[in-house]
């Protein structure tokens, strides 16, 4: 198989020879935002406008600046070429009183599409404060205001949510490669929309897709071909803003996010259309613009590019050259002896621990990463890549330290990380490899060793292992609850698995002894 590069330069090839008319912009993406506009409600104005030439700005979405006190990402889509300059009005009421400027970046898709996407860059803020905001185009077109809330101060200790879930995809719009599912099983008829309203109703301070976001690239294994569908990611943006206009919804890369489609300058990663698209902290190591660090609160949370690592789909593997991990061995260990900081979080897509029939576990992930968390004494890994809900049992030195069920509580300082697949997003779901059924709260199933598979760089291996303690196959998230608490006390991360049907299956807590003496200020990582 070519490597993204090679694929690359063939692409730009074809495109010299056969340059892109301009005329045909927009022609399955806009077309899906119409779609979607005149079916969802608050877009039929917007949609209508733009059929009759006008422009709209939809698809609204956060993400958390380098410092997440202090600033943020403001970012949407222009239905049609904007003309004239596009603004963001911003204040800490509804008559707002600050302009930003806004960047447009616009994006070709050769032969599909042309999109034009609107940026701002809100720096300045005030630490834990609200925020109101909202897109001006030179025509005098707004969009609704929305708000969003800075992370908390230094020393503060309020209690907070973040949520997280991976392999989402669309369910209206995307002509064939919308999501299909079984809605039997009490499931929702369409889980992606209904785990985005669960999110959206818990109002979380920020929330994590842990890769393959929109699945625009159907086949997911790093090369272009004629299913690519730049339509989707209007479809997602638009389907994803009840929440993420309010919400930072911040994004790792997944297989399914490798686009070789677009030119991303020789880097070998196929992340140029994310550069248009979405805007991620800048704080990881050159080269990998999916990996970065932020911190809320006493959480420290890591963003790691799986597809660097990956053994089972290797179009991508190795592109930094060992960089991401030896900044993620830096990075772990500067939030570990940060005083300010009680949990540390790390998400990513293939999984280190898996059971599933699809792509159970990736050896290439868990060699380059358990034993950095091990070291470094990561409380929760988040993974996505297989269809379903799994939990393990708290994990050190490959083995489960202890049987962690329902409600257990876990000391990760002592019992190890806890690893959970939350690929239950909102695609088709899988099996279990070894035919085994599900094991949550209302199917307590058999306490037993699972045979599941690893998968190398030599091919697959087969396992047994005891880890694997909570399985679902059905579409669920991930509901964290963070507990700072008091100086020479406990702190608590308590996890939730609720389904797309609202109910809960899972509940986890994990602990941590606060120390006696907390620093209140500490410089942003």
């Amino acid at each position: 198989m070519a490597t993204i590069p090679e694929d690359q330069e063939r692409l730009r090839d074809l495109w010299r020879r056969h340059p892109v008319s301009r005329r045909a912009v927009l022609r399955g993406a806009t077309g899906t935002a119409a779609a979607l506009a005149l079916t969802t409600g608050p877009w039929a104005g917007p949609a209508r406008a733009q059929a009759d030439g006008g422009r709209a700005v939809v698809g609204r979405h956060l993400s958390f600046g380098d410092d997440p006190r202090t600033a943020m990402a403001i970012a949407g889509e222009i239905t049609a070429r904007p003309e004239g300059a596009v603004l963001v009005d911003l204040g800490l009421d509804t008559a707002y009183g600050a302009t930003l400027p806004v960047e447009v970046r616009n994006l070709v898709t050769p032969g599909a599409a042309e999109q034009y996407f609107a940026h701002a860059a809100a720096t300045g803020l005030r630490a834990g404060t609200e925020y109101h905001y909202r897109f001006r185009l030179a025509d005098g077109r707004l969009t609704p205001d929305a708000v969003f809330r800075t992370a908390p101060a230094p020393g503060d200790r309020a209690p907070f949510v973040f949520t997280a879930f991976a392999d989402q995809g669309v369910n209206t719009g995307g002509g064939d490669f919308a999501n299909r599912y079984r809605t039997d099983e009490g499931r929702t008829e369409k889980p992606a929309d209904s785990l985005t309203a669960l999110v959206a109703a818990d109002r979380p301070a920020f929330h994590l897709l842990a890769g393959d976001i929109c699945y625009a690239d159907r086949p997911g294994a790093g090369k272009s071909d004629d299913e690519f569908d730049p339509g989707l990611w209007t479809a997602y943006l638009t389907a994803i803003e009840r929440s993420a206009a309010t919400t930072p919804w911040m994004f790792a890369t997944g297989n399914h996010d490798m686009e070789a489609m677009y030119d991303d300058g020789g880097a070998g990663h196929g992340y140029g259309g994310h550069a248009a698209r979405l805007d991620l902290p800048r704080t990881g190591p050159a080269g990998c613009p999916s990996v970065y660090v932020f911190t809320h609160g006493c959480v420290g949370v890591v963003s790691v590019d799986a597809n660097d690592l990956s053994t089972e789909i290797r179009a991508t593997t190795g592109y930094s050259e060992g960089a991401q991990t030896r900044w993620l061995d830096r990075t772990l260990a500067r939030l570990r002896t940060d005083p300010a900081i009680t949990f540390v979080v790390v998400f990513f897509h293939h999984c280190a621990y898996s059971t599933s029939d699809s792509h159970a576990s990736d050896a290439g992930v868990r060699e380059a990463l358990t034993p950095l968390f091990d070291r470094h004494s990561v409380d929760l890994a988040v993974q996505g890549h297989n269809h379903q809900y799994e939990r393990t049992d708290p994990i050190r030195g490959g083995r489960p330290t202890r049987v962690a069920p329902d409600h257990a509580t876990v000391r990760s300082d002592t019992d190890g990380t806890t690893y959970v697949c939350v690929g239950s997003g909102g695609r088709a779901s899988n099996g279990w490899l070894d035919g085994g059924g599900d094991r949550h709260r209302g199917a307590p199933g058999e306490d037993r060793e699972i045979r599941s598979r690893v998968t190398g760089e030599g091919g697959e291996d087969d396992e047994t292992v005891a880890w694997s303690r909570v399985r679902y196959r059905g579409y669920a998230y991930l509901r964290a609850e963070v507990d700072p608490g008091l100086p020479g006390g406990t702190a608590s991360l308590r996890l939730h698995a609720i389904t797309d049907g609202g109910e809960e299956i899972d509940r986890v807590d994990l602990t941590r002894p606060v120390p006696r003496l907390a620093v209140a200020a500490r410089r942003p990582i």
